[in-house]
């Protein structure tokens, strides 16, 4: 369906369904004019991810609710102090500290995906002080399954759910270039795809298969499950685990140039 043939069909939907699409908006625009509306742009509360950043930075978020006073009010901690404390604490580090949102266009977005948007935007935002950044990546690797109009519609989302809050500033001279329309946005940078990168994927797999860490299978996928084991049972090896490096690669260039059905092999990394 197209995008127009769906708010259509909104229209007919029954009262109770369409009552919980409202719902599913209406706490997508609270979120939206939650961020928008605190002084450094979230309201949320310290989490397992902000942690592993602090303790691998030395850097404290910025503007996120403090859920540990003693009178048991969501307060929202101190930008200046934290900038000051983090910056003393961790002077080697540098930064950036990067996080994206990188859906496939293949659909259109989701509540799902309006959480993700708001908290990698937030989640950059509170480490201003490690040179905060997002990115907004098209994970762009199924070409059958997407369109142009999903690329459009979901880069209109990402600028409505995060409408008042500032784009990053761009201090990097890689990305410091005259943005097209369509790369503007309150992400870091132009749009990125993941189509771009696709010749460093491969040179980081020849790498990996050069090191004896990856290996071109040829097990089917039922296979693969049959030789993972259970919680009870354990798991064996595949039996092209072992292949040389030099078949491993001959294999690998081999499947880039197309020369093999398609499913025949995939490349493994050994753990």
């Amino acid at each position: 369906q197209s995008r127009a043939d769906k708010e259509n069909s909104s229209a007919n939907m029954p009262i109770t369904k369409r009552r919980c699409s409202l719902a599913a908006v209406s706490l997508v625009i609270a979120l939206s004019s939650t961020l928008s509306k605190t002084a450094t742009g979230f309201a949320y509360a310290p989490n397992f991810i902000t942690k592993i950043i602090e303790q691998s930075t030395g850097i404290a978020p910025v503007g996120l609710l403090d859920v540990t006073g003693g009178s048991g009010s969501l307060a929202v901690t101190d930008a200046d102090a934290d900038i000051t404390t983090s910056s003393e604490s961790s002077p080697s580090f540098v930064g950036p500290i990067t996080t994206r949102f990188p859906p496939e266009p293949n659909g259109y977005l989701h509540l799902g995906h309006a959480k993700a948007v708001s908290f990698n935007f937030a989640v950059a935002r509170a480490f201003s002080a490690g040179k905060g950044r997002c990115h907004m990546r098209l994970d762009d690797t199924n070409p059958t399954k997407e369109d142009e109009e999903y690329v459009k519609s979901i880069l209109e989302d990402v600028r409505w759910i995060q409408r008042g809050c500032p784009p990053f500033d761009v201090d990097d001279s890689v990305d410091a270039v005259e943005l097209s329309e369509e790369d503007r946005g309150p992400w870091y940078g132009p749009v990125r795809k993941t189509s771009d990168y696709f010749s460093l994927i491969y040179d980081a797999a020849i790498h990996l298969i050069e090191r004896g860490e990856a290996f071109v299978d040829e097990l089917t996928a039922e296979e693969m499950r049959e030789y993972r084991g259970t919680l009870t049972e354990a798991g064996k090896e595949s039996p092209w685990r072992n292949r040389s490096i030099e078949e491993n690669l001959e294999l690998f260039r081999g499947m880039r140039n197309g020369d093999y059905p398609e499913g025949k092999y995939v490349l493994r990394a050994k753990i």
